[in-house]
């Protein structure tokens, strides 16, 4: 008899009516994805001690809560005891699993099963269990991760504190991600306005400012993950000009702007000399990575893209800054179709006078295209230029060439 038919029997054997009811409702979508390894190995009794301890763990759950618990099951008091278990539920979006996935990697546990179901469901008021439902319901996720045993009560505190936190910023930058899309709509439109004002003396400039606003249109076509947004703002202070974060303007896991290290004014006399020069002057646009990896979908440095807020007379009044991750979308997208790293590629390919439909010409074309994208964005042209000739001068050499490119942020390098 197969495990999922010992466990109707078991319902139906132990339980109320109303409570095989919603035993069944649940197992079903629970269980659907279980591997048969699992299966067997829980058997009748262990699958129903898992089905009993997530009916229980959803019982009671306000709309915007998100649950979490850490727990070592007995036999004695749960009816299995041979992992340890994480269950979390909240109001299903986007990134929960892996996100999670990831965290348990940062913290050193070792995952051997999971479930993650969402199920539909009506609650009173008080945020009590009045129905599981087929179709239709608020929707909410459901995690069972079954993890190799661990008895430290602290490390299991550390996870358990980990994986909210983690969640938290999950649910800030899903809720954000239409405000966040909206910012770098609006600013695409500044850009395009300010592009038209520019003295026509200054075509160079007014075709930079275009390219800006296509890039952050292209950012918003599911080509970037937004995870926050932030504005800063040079003010005149006691002689000199100060940098501050907007205070409220933060979304997604920057919205709270009191945790920035800008949340009171910082002189720029203070900052170290690079910091300085980017802040006043420097490029307009600065594409390249975070220190701090994602806690939300990828566990992987973040994109930061900056935007320096001018005013009609090109005086700099300040950034607007998102972070995130460039999708998948994004990475295999050919260069030639991605503003900035378009033009880059004609720069490149006027350097080297490259005739089009030439050996050299596509070869180059081909070379750009294997680059990491996210590089491509903060290498200068000319730099760019040397490295294709370099690649395109070992075809019929062997062995080993390195080159090393300075982030423009100074927080590293690419090798």
């Amino acid at each position: 008899m197969s495990a999922l038919r010992q466990l109707d029997e078991l319902i139906a054997k132990r339980f109320s009516k109303r409570h095989q009811s919603l035993l069944r409702t649940l197992v079903g979508p629970l269980f659907e994805k279980a591997s048969p390894e699992l299966l067997n190995e829980l058997g009748g009794d262990g699958l129903l001690a898992v089905a009993s301890s997530a009916l229980s763990f959803i019982q009671r759950k306000q709309p915007e809560e998100v649950k979490v618990r850490v727990y070592n099951p007995s036999l004695q008091t749960d009816g299995w005891d041979a992992y340890t278990v994480l269950e979390l539920t909240l109001k299903d979006r986007p990134f929960i699993i892996d996100s999670v996935r990831a965290e348990l990697q940062r913290q050193g546990f070792e995952l051997r099963h999971s479930l993650h179901p969402v199920f539909r469901l009506r609650r009173s008021a008080d945020g009590e269990l009045i129905a599981l439902l087929k179709g239709r319901g608020v929707a909410e996720s459901y995690g069972l991760f079954l993890l190799t045993r661990q008895d430290d009560a602290a490390k299991l505190a550390r996870l358990a504190e980990g994986v909210k936190r983690v969640l938290h910023d999950v649910v800030r930058a899903t809720d954000d991600y239409p405000q966040m899309r909206e910012q770098a709509g609006q600013l695409s439109e500044r850009l395009r306005q300010l592009a038209k004002s520019v003295q026509s003396d200054q075509r160079q400039r007014a075709g930079d400012l275009r390219e800006y606003a296509a890039f952050l249109d292209w950012l918003a076509a599911d080509n970037f993950v937004f995870l926050g947004y932030r504005e800063y703002e040079l003010l005149e202070q006691d002689g000199g000009k100060s940098l501050r974060v907007v205070p409220d303007s933060g979304l997604g896991v920057l919205r709270d702007t009191s945790r920035s290290a800008y949340a009171q004014p910082v002189a720029i006399s203070q900052l170290p000399e690079a910091l300085r020069e980017r802040v006043t002057s420097g490029p307009l646009l600065v594409v390249t990575k975070t220190n701090a990896e994602a806690t939300v979908h990828r566990p992987i440095r973040m994109d930061y893209i900056g935007l320096k807020k001018v005013s009609s007379a090109w005086q700099v009044l300040g950034e607007q800054r998102f972070i995130g991750l460039f999708t998948s979308q994004a990475l295999s997208t050919p260069v030639q179709e991605i503003p900035i790293l378009r033009r880059k590629l004609k720069q490149v390919l006027e350097l080297d006078n490259a005739i089009p439909g030439g050996h050299d010409y596509k070869q180059i074309i081909a070379i750009f295209n294997s680059m990491p994208r996210e590089e491509l964005f903060w290498v200068e042209p000319a730099q760019l230029h040397r490295e294709v000739r370099l690649i395109m001068g070992m075809e019929r050499e062997q062995g080993l060439k390195l080159t090393l490119r300075d982030d423009p942020l100074g927080r590293g390098l690419a090798v």
